[in-house]
């Protein structure tokens, strides 16, 4: 494999590792909005 393709393939498994935590600290912050009655 070559460099460039190595180096996107980590960078992309990174990105969605990236969108997992980002998807958990969005509900975690709903939840938050929420208990301060600003939540829908």
């Amino acid at each position: 494999m070559k460099p460039f393709e190595e180096k996107m393939k980590h960078l992309v498994k990174e990105l969605n590792g990236q969108f997992a935590q980002s998807a958990k600290l969005e509900q975690v912050i709903k939840a938050n909005l929420k208990g301060l009655g600003y939540g829908g």
